[in-house]
């Protein structure tokens, strides 16, 4: 019986592997392609280095004006994720503590999850018209301020609190402390793990984000990333040194957070499927 367990371990262990350098290649041919001139990209054979790498295509893409790029994406990816964290926290907060207290609690949640079925593009034409007529066209913040709500968060968060016994507000409340309180020194802190997990994705889908952006920012300096790289590809033809380049630098920022802040996922996840 042990021999047995021993070589299923070993082949999981093996298939992991495989599985992993599976997955890794084509970013290692990114990075490896990146350096190689516009004639060896299609050469065949194909080969994973260069012979005659040159850090041409980077410089180019940065005199550019690529870094305003990244700092427009920055932007709305960093305000974008602490709004969402802040608006889905505290809808999961009331969904959790007030479902016994607050009739229909329970069914507003139903609701908000019956919005999960509404495919994203039937909302594109309403978001952008809403945002016309705010006045936000062209502006970082009509990218912002329609995708701010994430029925994933709220549902994170409100699994997150339901594991936690209601006998931590009570308490609280007996003591005086107002709900406010309750909510930004007993919860939050207990929910920390779901704050860094929301936190990782939302950056990336803030960073990736390419149909908005393109929908609302017409005006180049307000561009982020992802409209920058589509810049390469023009009427006469497609810079693909230049989009691997600007490719392999705009998936940096993402791997730093998530590299850093990855020993977190486990625990918001976990957290989040608990059922109360």
């Amino acid at each position: 019986m042990m021999k047995v367990e021993k070589k299923t371990s070993k082949l999981l262990t093996a298939l992991s592997i495989v599985l992993a350098i599976a997955m890794i290649f084509p970013i290692f041919w990114l990075i490896c392609s990146s350096f190689k001139q516009p004639n060896e990209l299609f050469k065949y054979p194909l080969k994973l280095f260069s012979s005659d790498p040159t850090f041409q295509y980077y410089k180019s893409v940065l005199s550019g004006g690529f870094m305003n790029y990244v700092k427009n994406s920055l932007f709305l990816a960093v305000v974008g994720t602490l709004i969402t964290l802040a608006i889905s926290a505290m809808c999961g907060y009331a969904l959790a503590i007030y479902r016994f207290e607050i009739k229909y609690t329970n069914l507003v949640f139903a609701v908000f999850l019956l919005g999960t079925l509404i495919p994203g593009e039937t909302l594109t034409v309403p978001q952008v018209s809403v945002i016309s007529a705010l006045g936000l066209y062209n502006n970082i913040w009509g990218v912002i301020l329609p995708v701010v709500t994430t029925t994933t968060g709220i549902f994170m968060f409100r699994q997150a609190y339901m594991a936690i016994p209601l006998s931590f507000v009570e308490a609280a409340r007996i003591d005086g402390c107002p709900e406010w309180k309750i909510f930004t020194h007993v919860m939050m802190p207990l929910g920390s793990s779901s704050f860094v997990t929301l936190a990782i994705f939302s950056f990336m889908w803030r960073w990736n984000d390419y149909i908005l952006p393109m929908l609302i920012l017409s005006n180049q300096k307000n561009f982020t990333i992802q409209l920058a790289i589509k810049n390469f590809i023009g009427n006469t033809g497609v810079d693909w040194s230049s989009i691997l380049s600007a490719s392999v630098m705009s998936v940096i920022p993402v791997i730093v957070v998530f590299v850093i802040l990855q020993k977190y996922i486990i625990g918001g996840v976990s957290a989040g499927g608990v059922k109360g």
